[in-house]
């Protein structure tokens, strides 16, 4: 049966590959070059190191240039520590995607689809020209026959049936590499970034993701964009135009306001994880507006992180442990009862303490945090997914503090004034 399977996984990919050979023979180039490497760097510590950073830099040229769904998958392994070497997680966190934006006589046709021949009277004052451009979208601004300004988020021409070559060509790599990480169940992993690159491409889970988003209790000066859902389907996503400056190109021009807008959205953040169960799991700077009052709208809801009510409590006390606000507690078995296998209590308190120590409450939260994962992987400790998640969330807000000096809150949002009802 496994044969039976495995044969048309390999089909599936030669199908793929004669769709993308181009994508896939720079694939195939890049694995040669990397095994040439790794083989020379066998039992020297020093050229293992070379290797791997030579590798990361051309996984992440790859990724770069063949776009799309390999742009998300870096982006995925960019916060799996606990899978990749340092590297590599540097390499491809740096990783942007130069997205070249559709021209209009691609995207008409999509709205003609969904519209009608009318659509310019649903969308009017269309801009051709897109104000944002991602790796499977771009958005445009138009009017409503209302008045109402929207954003159009539309999904870029041919993408799925990229990701669908894609897939094929993933799950056989997955188990060609699986051998090589047997402490990890590789071929799971590849399958979660799978559904989650498949869920970011149709539109109507994230018009869902938007309105269950919307729906929990914010602090003063969040905001959350309204979806027109009357509007949005699989391949376009239209909600109301939110006025507003990138993050870091409003903190770079004020940066007397980075103290107060990192910390209230850092705040946020630890709301949205301890208290109500479902967070942003997509903390890119390009995702924050903003506007001249000092109110953040937070953009992109592909991907939502959701935690059921036992997860909420013990990463809230994980959390809150790390940060010395759980009161006498055991951080070995906060991290047991969080799902961490691989260690016992002892085990997992020593290399916590090792690394943490003060550093997550006075100097480098986000860098200690990432040693820490990295201190697991190389004890093959296995770490829950939905924590990679939230540590991902936690590394790139807390990366924001430190790039502005803006000292760390880690106050439960009780301390804060702040309270969310689940």
């Amino acid at each position: 049966m496994k044969k039976a399977s495995f044969a048309r996984t390999g089909l599936g990919a030669l199908q793929g590959l004669l769709g993308g050979r181009r994508r896939y023979g720079r694939a195939v180039a890049v694995l040669a070059d990397l095994g040439a490497h790794y083989a020379r760097a066998l039992g020297d510590p020093a050229a293992l190191a070379d290797a791997h950073a030579h590798g990361a830099e051309r996984v992440a040229q790859l990724c770069r240039r063949n776009g799309a769904s390999w742009v998300k998958a870096a982006q995925f392994f960019s916060c799996r520590p606990d899978v990749l070497p340092p590297q590599y997680i540097i390499a491809l966190q740096d990783l942007q995607n130069d997205g070249r934006p559709a021209p209009m006589r691609k995207i008409e046709p999509i709205l003609r689809r969904c519209f009608g021949d009318g659509w310019r009277d649903i969308l009017r004052d269309f801009d051709p020209q897109p104000v944002a451009v991602a790796s499977i979208a771009q958005v445009h601004r138009a009017r409503l026959a209302n008045g109402q300004e929207v954003a159009v988020k539309i999904r870029l021409p041919e993408v799925k049936e990229l990701f669908q070559q894609d897939v094929r060509v993933f799950r056989l790599l997955a188990r060609l590499i699986a051998p090589f990480f047997k402490e990890l169940d590789f071929v799971q992993i590849t399958e979660t970034l799978l559904t989650m690159t498949a869920e970011e491409l149709d539109f109507r889970i994230e018009a869902r993701n938007l309105k269950r988003f919307a729906g929990i209790q914010h602090p003063p000066g969040i905001n959350v964009p309204t979806l027109v859902e009357s509007l949005s389907n699989e391949r376009v996503l239209v909600s109301h135009w939110v006025e507003g400056k990138r993050l870091r190109d409003y903190l770079d021009a004020h940066r007397d306001q980075a103290a107060h807008l990192l910390t209230l959205l850092f705040a946020s953040y630890l709301q949205q994880v301890t208290r109500a169960g479902v967070y942003q799991a997509d903390p890119h700077p390009g995702n924050f507006l903003v506007a001249d009052d000092g109110t953040i709208t937070i953009l992109d809801f592909g991907t939502i992180g959701v935690l059921d009510a036992s997860e909420v409590k013990n990463y809230s006390r994980l959390l809150y442990g790390l940060m010395g606000y759980g009161g006498d507690v055991d951080i070995g078995q906060l991290f047991v009862d969080a799902g961490f296998v691989g260690g016992n209590p002892d085990t997992l308190r020593e290399l916590a303490l090792y690394v943490l120590s003060d550093r997550l409450k006075e100097s480098n939260p986000a860098v200690a945090m990432g040693d820490l994962l990295e201190l697991f992987r190389e004890n093959q400790v296995r770490i829950p997914d939905s924590y990679i998640g939230i540590a991902r969330v936690l590394i790139t807000l807390g990366g924001f503090l430190m790039n502005y000096d803006v000292p760390f809150d880690w106050r439960p949002p009780e301390q804060r004034g702040l309270s969310v009802e689940r």
